[in-house]
């Protein structure tokens, strides 16, 4: 490239005739300067002011439109997705008229508009070792939880895709509640080879019971459906973290549904999951079925 060009007029100038439907080709030629550059200046000051073509690629604020604006506050509002959520949403489903705009620049609109919730706290962590299951329905973790109705909500939920087969609500947590959703949920959509729990007495007998370690009735009717109950070590929360992590966002997430059927399908199979690279619970679960393959359509 020559020296003593205007460099900001020949990027604003690049900008316009691609505007008005010159290829990047063409505009190369014109200006004298690689290919590469002149794509590169159309995707970096595409949407931008003549006055920010000066400044570095770094510095640069992207101007936003109000339709975009307006639907990640939305997206904020619904469903209490972060920055980095709401980025993901916009690049996988890309919703029209609305800018593929990165999570930084999304973390200013919310704290411009005043619905960002920073934490006052540091999160506590309790260990870095994970583990994940190569397949769905190779190990589903369960777990009941204390609802802010007094009553018990238990869980299954797939280890792999974090999908979860199913939850039911009953006045008191039993091996009952337990085994009759575990059944239900066996039948609809294949029983799991492995089982992992707390050491809730729901699910494990202890020695000083008087009954064989670890023979408890839930145990029992597992293996006679051919399927391993792991039982989870005493103080080890993060063992069934997993399913602990989804009892939080229903805790966090419920209240805009009127049932937990109408939150379990949103949660399975429109909810988009961090841990899963952003991807739906339902997508991945069907997807890594051994043998089975499926479409899950939204």
């Amino acid at each position: 490239m020559r020296e003593g060009r205007d460099i900001v007029k020949m990027r604003w100038w690049c900008v316009r005739k691609h505007n008005q439907g010159w290829s990047g080709n063409k505009i190369a030629a014109h200006l004298q300067v690689p290919r590469s550059t002149a794509y590169y200046w159309i995707a970096k000051y595409g949407r931008c002011r003549k006055e920010e073509m000066a400044n570095k690629p770094n510095k640069l604020m992207m101007v936003v439109d109000d339709r975009t604006k307006k639907f990640v506050l939305k997206l904020r509002k619904k469903y209490d997705f972060g920055p980095c959520r709401i980025e993901r949403y916009l690049r996988k489903f890309r919703p029209g008229g609305v800018q593929p705009i990165g999570h930084n620049l999304i973390y200013r609109i919310l704290v411009e508009e005043g619905v960002n919730q920073p934490i006052d706290f540091i999160r506590k962590t309790w260990g870095k070792r994970r583990f994940e299951r190569m397949h769905s329905n190779s190990l589903w973790q369960a777990d009941f939880k204390l609802t802010e109705d007094d009553e018990w909500m238990i869980t299954f939920l797939d280890d792999h895709s974090r999908f979860v087969p199913g939850g039911r609500i009953g006045h008191d947590a039993t091996t009952e509640l337990a085994l009759k959703l575990f059944t239900k949920c066996g039948k609809k959509y294949g029983f799991p080879e492995q089982v992992l729990t707390d050491q809730g007495t729901q699910f494990y007998c202890a020695d000083k019971e008087g009954k064989e370690h670890g023979e408890s009735v839930f145990t029992q009717t597992l293996r006679e459906l051919d399927v391993q109950h792991i039982v989870a070590s005493k103080r080890r929360p993060t063992t069934i973290g997993k399913v602990e992590r989804f009892h939080r966002t229903y805790e966090e997430e419920a209240g805009r549904y009127k049932t937990l059927g109408a939150f379990l399908r949103y949660y399975n199979y429109e909810r988009i999951h961090q841990a899963l690279d952003y991807q739906i619970p339902a997508e991945v679960y069907f997807r890594d079925l051994k043998g089975i393959s499926l479409t899950i359509k939204r």
